[in-house]
């Protein structure tokens, strides 16, 4: 294992797992790419919460990412990337209906 490799995930999962504690713990929603606090009218604390456990677990798969390749190989590369193209999708998907759920009422 290359401990470049080791050390970058670390730096990376560190990053991360601040995140996740900024937005979900002390409910600062100005972490979140393209969020304006003008235009979302949805529940921020669902918002928070969803947001902050996607970084979270995130965060934990990038420190397991380096055990990984060494374990499976490139295998391991791919389900990191279908797991944070799909959870980034879905994060865009729900932090919509947050918003649209309160704004059409």
């Amino acid at each position: 294992m290359l401990w470049g490799t080791l050390v970058g995930c670390l730096f990376a999962s560190l990053f991360l797992f601040g995140s996740a504690y900024l937005i979900w713990y002390k409910k600062d929603l100005t972490f979140i790419a393209g969020y304006d606090e003008k235009k979302f009218k949805g529940d921020k604390d669902r918002l928070a919460r969803a947001y902050g456990i996607f970084c979270l677990v995130s965060g934990v798969l990038t420190v397991l990412l380096p055990f990984a390749l060494a374990i499976i190989g490139s295998y391991a590369e791919a389900i990191f990337g279908i797991w944070l193209t799909v959870g980034v999708v879905m994060l865009a998907f729900y932090s919509q209906s947050l918003n649209a759920k309160s704004s059409g009422s």
